[in-house]
């Protein structure tokens, strides 16, 4: 379709290129519209009373009239013959006689000869030639009929303007048609051809002009559902894109792009989930920390990274910790994370959670004696959280 819409817009293009135009409407042939115009105007002037025969003759004779002693003919024809390369117009008067079939320099006459624009001739006829008259029009005045000559009257130079004519009659008595053609006639006969090419383009082009209409709309109503599938996808489709690339092409990319763009935006969230869920891990280490180490320095140290919350600064703290938390023994380390079930529990409570916590260091190990410390400190947070809530639910009660 688009193939179509840019051979039809160079099509409504060339159309006005003069070279181009006059190569469709064929070529510049004054003599053959000189002819045509003269043999149509006698047969109007003489009420088509006689077959008068027009065709096309380059090695032109038009001096073959004879002389004839009896004036007894029937029939009288005409034959214009003309030349474009000698510029040339013959009209030859022929005679039928009754008996003359066997005279002698007799043609054969027919329709099939050229076209016919006076009498119809229902059968051929032999008749000899009795009267020429040969017309010879220069150069100058013939490219004055071409149609894209712009003629200023009054002409300059008319006196070399004129037509020579040479007329033949060994019979003395001159039978010949003698008709003036107007100088605007030819002209118009001249380009009857070339305007009537002109026409059949002009409707043609006409008909595609709608038909480009028609196609253009259709491209651009294809082009928006393009854009809008491209926009959904967000992917931008140019005109230029539209206009060069294949339909299924361009669809075939917006997917790929927006394929590519869901799996970028996969990642990116997967990377900040995993940004998110690393600062909350250090941040309950970081924590559960602050609530074991009792040098104020460091629990300052502590609030302040957790309130910058920068994963680097809290990671980098809690290793620092670890670091100094290693060259502690077991027993201390079990201790310091023992102290922040204080707060959450009673002094009988408390004892009997240290004992079991160092029973199973002694047992099994550090490993085991702190995942017990960190289970029981979760426990004991949420039973003051329960507490807690029970007790402002009574406050509300005895309130109301």
């Amino acid at each position: 379709m688009k193939l179509t819409c840019i051979l039809l817009i160079l099509c409504l293009g060339l159309r006005f290129v003069p070279l181009i135009n006059d190569r469709l409407s064929g070529p510049f042939a004054p003599m053959r519209a000189l002819a045509q115009q003269f043999a149509k105007t006698s047969a109007t002037a003489t009420g088509e009373q006689y077959p008068i025969l027009v065709t096309q003759a380059e090695n032109l004779n038009c001096q073959n009239a004879q002389h004839t002693i009896s004036t007894d003919y029937d029939a009288v024809l005409y034959l214009i013959t003309y030349s474009e390369k000698s510029r040339s117009v013959c009209l030859t008067t022929y005679a039928h006689f009754p008996n003359g079939d066997n005279l002698p320099n007799s043609t054969m006459l027919s329709e099939t000869i050229g076209h016919n624009y006076g009498h119809p001739l229902a059968a051929p006829l032999r008749a000899i030639p009795i009267e020429n008259r040969l017309t010879t029009y220069p150069a100058q005045y013939l490219s004055l009929l071409h149609w894209r000559t712009k003629v200023v009257f009054p002409l300059a130079h008319a006196e070399q303007l004129n037509a020579r004519t040479r007329q033949f009659a060994p019979n003395g008595e001159s039978t010949n048609l003698d008709l003036e053609l107007g100088f605007q006639d030819l002209r118009s006969a001249v380009a009857e051809r070339h305007d009537a090419v002109n026409h059949l383009l002009s409707l043609t082009l006409a008909s595609e002009s709608l038909l480009l209409i028609i196609l253009t709309g259709l491209l651009w109503e294809i082009f928006r559902r393009l854009l809008w599938y491209g926009r959904s996808c967000d992917f931008v489709v140019s005109p230029r894109m539209f206009l060069l690339e294949d339909l299924p092409a361009i669809a075939a990319r917006a997917r790929r792009h927006h394929l590519v763009q869901q799996q970028e935006i996969q990642e990116r969230l997967r990377a900040e989930n995993a940004l998110k869920q690393s600062i909350n891990e250090a941040r309950e280490r970081l924590q559960l920390l602050l609530v074991n180490v009792s040098d104020e320095s460091f629990r300052a140290e502590i609030i302040n990274c957790l309130e910058g919350n920068r994963l680097e600064e809290m990671t980098a703290l809690f290793q620092r910790y670890q670091t100094q938390a290693g060259q502690k023994t077991q027993d201390e380390r079990l201790s310091l994370l023992l102290e922040s079930l204080k707060p959450l529990c009673t002094l009988e409570e408390f004892e009997g959670y240290r004992e079991q916590a160092f029973t199973q260091l002694q047992e099994s190990g550090f490993r085991q004696a702190r995942e017990f410390a960190v289970k029981t400190h979760e426990q004991l947070r949420e039973r003051l959280k329960k507490s807690t809530e029970e007790t402002s639910s009574e406050d509300l009660e005895d309130t109301a």
